[in-house]
Parts: structure tokens; C-alpha cells; sequence
């Protein structure tokens, strides 16, 4: 950890630019196609509180994490609703159908709860939105839990970073 801070501290972005990048990787941790493309969410976010830790405010850095995981749920949620219009969800890849039908027989049974509490688990943070977009859960009720669960997510991540030392 203390060798990603230092390339980030390194490179020292803009703080503008640092508050961008640490919303894009929010906001792309919960969109199912881009979050297999990225390493793990909670290092990488948590690198980038740390390397901000005394030029960001922290208002900014919870304000960042928590609307792009909104977003990126929003969007999920979305493209679930796409795919059921159109039947496109038999042409994702394979390794996507396990965890689709998981999510799937789950919030049929537990609904919004689950939503709420696939936020804090990897793969279920954009398989359960896009899986309640697919079972046309009320958008307004989604939307409040992602905000809610996005919210929670960014102040845990937050106060994990702080349990490190700054560098």
C-alpha cells in the first residue's frame, strides 16, 4: 500500500484531477463490463484517499466515492432494464451467467436489502443492480438504496484510510 501512495505522491496529481480519478473508479467498480478490468476496489480507493489525505478535503473525497458508485449503480441498473427489453442478457460471456443468476434468485426473494448490502460485496456491487434493472425493481427505490449503500461504502473506505499512516 505504502508503495502505490508513494507513485501517486510521486506523480502528485492536481487535487481536482486526484477528486476525478477517485470518482471514475467508483463510478467503474459498479458498472459490471468495466469493474472486471480494474483491480480491487477497496485498494485502489483507499490509495487514493491516502495519497489526497492532506490536500483533499474530506467532504470532496466521501462526495467523490459515493456519487460515482451511485452512478455506477444507476447505470447497472439501467443496462439490466436494456437487457431485458432486448433480450441481450444470453450474449454477455459465460463467467457472467453464474453470478447473474445468483443475484437474481436472491433479490427476487430479499428485493432491496440485498441491493443495500451487495454494495460492500465485489462482484454482487454491479451484478445485483443490474439484476434488479432486469426484474424492473421501481427506479426511485433502486436510486435511494444505491445513493444509501454508495454513501455507507465511501465513509468505511474512508475511515479505513485513516487508519494508515499518512506518507
Amino acid at each position: 500500500m505504502d508503495e502505490l501512495t508513494h507513485i501517486i505522491a510521486k506523480y502528485s496529481p492536481e487535487p481536482e484531477m486526484l477528486l476525478l480519478l477517485i470518482f471514475l473508479f467508483a463510478l467503474g467498480k459498479s458498472v459490471i463490463v468495466v469493474s472486471s478490468a480494474l483491480p480491487p476496489a477497496s485498494v485502489t480507493l483507499l490509495v487514493g484517499i491516502l495519497a489526497g489525505k492532506h490536500t483533499l478535503p474530506l467532504g470532496a473525497v466521501w462526495a467523490a466515492i459515493a456519487l460515482g458508485a451511485t452512478l455506477g449503480s444507476i447505470l447497472s441498473f439501467h443496462g439490466g432494464a436494456l437487457l431485458c427489453r432486448h433480450d441481450l442478457g444470453r450474449r454477455l460471456p459465460a463467467r457472467f451467467h453464474t453470478p447473474l443468476h445468483k443475484a437474481q434468485r436472491s433479490l427476487q426473494k430479499r428485493g432491496l436489502p440485498l441491493l443495500f448490502a451487495s454494495r460492500f460485496l465485489a462482484v454482487m456491487r454491479y451484478t445485483v443492480p443490474l439484476m434488479a434493472g432486469m426484474l424492473q425493481l421501481p427506479a426511485r427505490h433502486v436510486y435511494a438504496t444505491a445513493a444509501l449503500s454508495a454513501a455507507v461504502w465511501a465513509l468505511l473506505l474512508m475511515s479505513a484510510a485513516h487508519l494508515f499512516p499518512a506518507s
